[in-house]
């Protein structure tokens, strides 16, 4: 799920290519991808990595027990996140979004802040594993309450 636009203005014409690869494509609704979503990682590309000292993102499909699938079988996600993490002088902090596909045209994207552990409890993952224990569990906690 990394967006073509963010690869394409960094790492040129052959990255952006890969964005087209199956591996890293999961069905979204147009009113989610063409808007909320699209808007999100405009975000990320256009300020956060120019005004940022470094960034990473880590984003993906949540499912739910229901299975909806597309014709050709593939399941259709229930909702996304992406966390943004922001390292400055050494010192982190994320960002953390769990976007329904059903999003309506004119919704805040604020309004899906959560925590980290929120979205790893959603996708059953430890995401941040590596972080020493004090830093993840005070980081992966936190719920911003509005966007850098």
């Amino acid at each position: 799920m990394a967006p073509n636009f963010a690869i394409a203005s960094r790492h040129g014409r052959r990255a952006q290519l890969e964005t087209f690869l199956m591996s890293n494509i999961c069905p979204q609704k147009p009113l989610l991808n063409q808007g909320m979503w699209k808007h999100l990682e405009g975000r990320i590309a256009n300020e956060y990595s120019n005004r940022l000292e470094e960034v990473w993102v880590v984003t993906g499909p949540i499912f739910d027990d229901e299975r909806d699938t597309l014709a050709s079988g593939v399941e259709i996600p229930d909702q996304f996140f992406k966390i943004i993490v922001d390292e400055n002088s050494g010192v982190a902090r994320m960002l953390a979004f769990i976007i329904p596909q059903e999003v309506q045209r004119g919704e805040q994207l604020g309004n899906f802040l959560t925590s980290v552990d929120i979205v790893e409890d959603s996708v059953n993952l430890d995401l941040f594993w590596q972080l020493e224990d004090g830093l993840e569990n005070g980081l992966e906690a936190a719920r911003m309450t509005a966007m850098w």
